[in-house]
Protein backbone atom coordinates (compact mmCIF):
# COMPACT_ATOMS: atom_id res chain seq x y z
CA UNK A 1 0.00 0.00 0.00
CA UNK A 2 0.51 3.35 -0.80
CA UNK A 3 -0.29 5.10 2.16
CA UNK A 4 -0.22 9.09 2.39
CA UNK A 5 0.51 9.10 6.04
CA UNK A 6 3.31 5.59 5.87
CA UNK A 7 6.04 7.53 8.12
CA UNK A 8 5.51 8.10 11.91
CA UNK A 9 3.67 11.44 12.48
CA UNK A 10 5.97 14.52 13.64
CA UNK A 11 6.31 15.42 17.45
CA UNK A 12 7.97 17.95 19.41
CA UNK A 13 11.14 17.43 20.70
CA UNK A 14 11.82 16.86 24.57
CA UNK A 15 13.87 20.60 24.26
CA UNK A 16 10.53 21.82 22.44
CA UNK A 17 8.33 20.25 25.18
CA UNK A 18 10.71 22.03 28.03
CA UNK A 19 9.81 25.26 25.84
CA UNK A 20 6.68 25.39 25.41
CA UNK A 21 6.26 24.40 29.01
CA UNK A 22 8.35 27.45 29.91
CA UNK A 23 6.31 29.66 27.52
CA UNK A 24 3.53 28.69 29.67
CA UNK A 25 2.36 30.45 33.42
CA UNK A 26 2.27 34.21 31.49
CA UNK A 27 0.05 37.23 32.74
CA UNK A 28 -2.52 38.60 30.59
CA UNK A 29 -5.63 37.93 29.34
CA UNK A 30 -6.86 34.63 29.18
CA UNK A 31 -3.64 32.96 29.85
CA UNK A 32 -4.54 31.06 32.48
CA UNK A 33 -6.83 29.13 30.07
CA UNK A 34 -4.46 29.13 27.10
CA UNK A 35 -2.28 27.06 29.83
CA UNK A 36 -4.98 24.43 30.55
CA UNK A 37 -5.88 24.25 26.96
CA UNK A 38 -2.47 23.30 26.27
CA UNK A 39 -1.78 20.70 29.07
CA UNK A 40 -5.11 19.43 28.21
CA UNK A 41 -3.85 18.29 24.82
CA UNK A 42 -0.28 17.36 25.86
CA UNK A 43 -0.63 15.70 29.07
CA UNK A 44 -3.93 14.08 28.03
CA UNK A 45 -3.46 13.88 24.18
CA UNK A 46 -6.69 15.46 23.68
CA UNK A 47 -8.31 16.43 20.07
CA UNK A 48 -9.23 19.73 20.02
CA UNK A 49 -12.90 19.20 19.83
CA UNK A 50 -12.41 17.00 23.03
CA UNK A 51 -10.71 20.01 25.34
CA UNK A 52 -13.76 22.40 23.87
CA UNK A 53 -16.30 20.06 25.16
CA UNK A 54 -14.94 19.44 28.40
CA UNK A 55 -17.76 20.15 31.56
CA UNK A 56 -17.79 20.48 34.80
CA UNK A 57 -19.26 17.21 35.44
CA UNK A 58 -16.24 15.25 33.94
CA UNK A 59 -13.56 16.27 35.92
CA UNK A 60 -13.46 14.11 39.54
CA UNK A 61 -10.97 15.83 41.71
CA UNK A 62 -11.11 13.43 44.36
CA UNK A 63 -10.83 10.82 42.29
CA UNK A 64 -8.15 12.36 39.66
CA UNK A 65 -10.07 11.73 36.62
CA UNK A 66 -11.61 13.05 33.38
CA UNK A 67 -14.29 11.75 31.93
CA UNK A 68 -14.55 12.08 28.36
CA UNK A 69 -18.32 11.83 26.73
CA UNK A 70 -18.24 13.03 23.63
CA UNK A 71 -14.81 11.28 21.93
CA UNK A 72 -14.35 10.61 18.30
CA UNK A 73 -15.35 6.81 19.19
CA UNK A 74 -18.86 8.20 20.43
CA UNK A 75 -18.02 6.04 23.35
CA UNK A 76 -17.58 7.28 26.91
CA UNK A 77 -13.84 7.13 28.43
CA UNK A 78 -12.08 7.94 31.85
CA UNK A 79 -8.55 9.25 32.17
CA UNK A 80 -6.16 10.06 34.40
CA UNK A 81 -5.69 13.75 35.20
CA UNK A 82 -2.02 14.46 36.03
CA UNK A 83 -1.42 16.63 38.94
CA UNK A 84 0.33 19.81 36.34
CA UNK A 85 -2.98 19.10 34.00
CA UNK A 86 -5.35 19.66 37.43
CA UNK A 87 -3.36 22.62 38.59
CA UNK A 88 -3.21 24.51 35.14
CA UNK A 89 -7.62 23.89 35.27
CA UNK A 90 -8.16 24.74 38.40
CA UNK A 91 -6.10 28.14 38.23
CA UNK A 92 -8.36 28.94 34.86
CA UNK A 93 -11.50 27.79 36.94
CA UNK A 94 -10.89 29.99 40.28
CA UNK A 95 -8.98 32.92 38.86
CA UNK A 96 -10.42 33.31 34.74
CA UNK A 97 -13.15 31.70 34.07
CA UNK A 98 -16.40 34.04 34.03
CA UNK A 99 -19.02 33.67 36.30
CA UNK A 100 -21.41 31.72 33.93
CA UNK A 101 -23.80 28.88 34.08
CA UNK A 102 -22.99 27.07 31.38
CA UNK A 103 -21.20 23.95 32.63
CA UNK A 104 -18.39 23.91 30.18
CA UNK A 105 -15.19 23.87 31.44
CA UNK A 106 -14.07 26.52 28.70
CA UNK A 107 -16.27 29.25 28.37
CA UNK A 108 -16.16 32.49 25.89
CA UNK A 109 -14.61 35.69 27.62
CA UNK A 110 -16.32 37.65 24.98
CA UNK A 111 -19.52 38.10 23.97
CA UNK A 112 -21.57 35.51 23.97
CA UNK A 113 -19.78 35.12 27.49
CA UNK A 114 -22.62 32.26 28.24
CA UNK A 115 -21.34 29.92 25.48
CA UNK A 116 -18.97 27.32 25.38
CA UNK A 117 -14.97 27.61 23.25
CA UNK A 118 -15.19 25.98 20.28
CA UNK A 119 -12.65 23.81 18.34
CA UNK A 120 -11.32 26.55 16.34
CA UNK A 121 -10.45 28.59 19.19
CA UNK A 122 -8.46 25.50 21.11
CA UNK A 123 -6.61 25.43 17.69
CA UNK A 124 -5.87 29.12 17.57
CA UNK A 125 -5.09 28.96 21.63
CA UNK A 126 -2.37 26.29 20.95
CA UNK A 127 -1.04 27.93 18.01
CA UNK A 128 -0.19 31.31 19.68
CA UNK A 129 1.80 28.52 22.33
CA UNK A 130 4.06 27.55 19.62
CA UNK A 131 4.60 31.31 19.06
CA UNK A 132 5.07 32.64 23.05
CA UNK A 133 7.88 29.63 23.00
CA UNK A 134 8.99 30.43 19.53
CA UNK A 135 8.29 26.95 18.18
CA UNK A 136 7.46 27.11 14.08
CA UNK A 137 4.51 24.77 14.32
CA UNK A 138 0.39 25.57 13.58
CA UNK A 139 -0.98 22.11 14.32
CA UNK A 140 -2.51 21.48 17.85
CA UNK A 141 -2.49 17.93 16.80
CA UNK A 142 1.25 17.49 17.31
CA UNK A 143 0.54 17.77 20.93
CA UNK A 144 -1.70 14.51 21.08
CA UNK A 145 1.34 12.63 18.82
CA UNK A 146 3.88 14.46 21.36
CA UNK A 147 2.12 12.61 23.99
CA UNK A 148 1.53 9.18 22.35
CA UNK A 149 5.45 9.57 21.84
CA UNK A 150 6.63 10.38 25.04
CA UNK A 151 4.37 7.28 26.36
CA UNK A 152 6.16 5.09 23.89
CA UNK A 153 9.47 6.58 24.97
CA UNK A 154 8.84 5.39 28.88
CA UNK A 155 8.26 1.74 28.00
CA UNK A 156 4.30 1.69 27.04
CA UNK A 157 3.80 -0.76 24.32
CA UNK A 158 1.71 0.54 21.63
CA UNK A 159 -1.32 -1.50 22.71
CA UNK A 160 -1.27 1.18 25.75
CA UNK A 161 -0.15 3.96 23.43
CA UNK A 162 -3.81 2.97 21.58
CA UNK A 163 -6.00 2.71 24.81
CA UNK A 164 -4.56 6.09 25.58
CA UNK A 165 -5.61 7.65 22.78
CA UNK A 166 -8.75 6.09 22.12
CA UNK A 167 -8.01 4.20 19.21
Amino acid sequence: ANWKLSSLPKTLTAEEVTRLVGAMGQPGPAMRRADAIVRCALDLGLRSCEVARLNLDDIDWRAGTVTLRHTKGLRQDVMPLPAVTGEALAAYLKHERPKTSNRAVFVRNTAPRDEPIGPDLVRKTIRQAYGRAGLPYTRSHLLRHTMANRLLASGSSLKEVADVLRH
